[in-house]
């Protein structure tokens, strides 16, 4: 084998190639030609089902997002409401920092009834408050507690 061959060897390969790709493309040709024109029965009913589940997956889509607007308005009410007492709180702490001694007494009236065992409801109906700032009272007494000691048993 010599350089001379080589290319000659290269030009043979590439004449074959081309013929092979000219009859490629006219087999494809005589395909497509026998194929009848516009959309056959079988594609058509494909197409329609693809369309179905899009129009089932778009109706489930639209309802979970209804579900999700419903729960972000209750979650808008439930925050409302919330603020209420806390408000309520933050005056009467503010209150209690000045030195109104009616409101501290109820909460301490509240700490002590819950120290006796009794249900926030139960608490809430004797002391005139709600349960949601009886829930309040007892959580931030607890935080104040767990500081102190926190605070008190670092060395």
């Amino acid at each position: 084998m010599t350089i001379e061959f080589m290319p000659g060897l290269q030009i043979i390969a590439d004449i074959a190639l081309c013929f092979a790709i000219i009859f490629l493309i006219r087999a494809a040709n005589r395909e497509i030609k026998k194929r009848p024109p516009g959309v056959d029965a079988e594609t058509f009913s494909e197409f329609r089902k693809l369309i179905e589940d899009s129009r089932r997956s778009t109706d489930y889509l639209f309802q979970a997002l209804n579900e999700v607007k419903e729960i972000g308005y209750a979650l808008n009410e439930k925050e409302g409401r919330l603020r209420t007492p806390v408000k309520e709180s933050d005056v009467r702490s503010e209150d209690r920092k000045q030195g109104d001694p009616g409101r501290g007494k109820k909460y301490e009236d509240v700490i002590k009834m819950a120290g006796q065992g009794l249900t926030e409801k139960e608490i809430a109906d004797m002391s005139n408050l709600t349960e949601g700032e009886i829930s309040l009272i007892l959580d931030l007494h607890r935080k104040k507690n767990e500081n102190s000691y926190s605070h008190n048993s670092t060395p």
